[in-house]
């Protein structure tokens, strides 16, 4: 008994016929559901979508940057973190010279940031704030920045 198509599948197929570059076509997976994570293949943006297949707002990620994980352990998504943003609206801007912050698996600022247009790093809190006196001029040893950021 064939299924009838499911709302991912007709969107996929209604997208697939407009004969038009830069046109999203979703994924479903092999039941017919939307996929957790949707990309553009023209963009290469990528997002989190819910069941019915609508974007999840703070989860759409730039094309070369590390992209969100979409399904948890509790089914919950997560919103981008500050560091996240800010990493994320650094690397929209080109422009030499411009500082990207470095945020860890958790979306968390780690604690020594570097500049990698002047080499100098720092230490920084857990709200990405610099921690005075924490700067690393380029070739001299880094701080400890774990012990100081406590």
């Amino acid at each position: 008994m064939i299924r009838p198509k499911t709302p991912c599948e007709i969107a996929r197929d209604t997208a697939m016929k407009i004969v038009m570059p830069g046109v999203y076509v979703p994924t479903c997976d092999n039941d017919g559901q939307y996929t957790h994570e949707q990309c553009s293949g023209s963009t290469g943006y990528c997002w989190c979508v819910n069941t019915s297949g609508q974007k999840i707002p703070g989860t759409e990620t730039p094309p070369g940057t590390p992209r969100i994980n979409c399904t948890t352990q509790n089914g919950m998504i997560r919103p981008k973190t500050p560091c996240e943003i800010a990493r994320d609206t650094a690397m929209k801007i080109v422009m030499p010279g411009v500082y990207v912050p470095t945020c860890d698996n958790d979306g968390q600022y780690t604690h020594e940031q570097c500049s990698g247009s002047t080499g100098y790093c720092w230490c920084v809190n857990s709200s990405g704030q610099k921690i005075p006196g924490t700067d690393s001029p380029p070739g001299t040893p880094i701080i400890n920045c774990t012990t100081q950021s406590k």
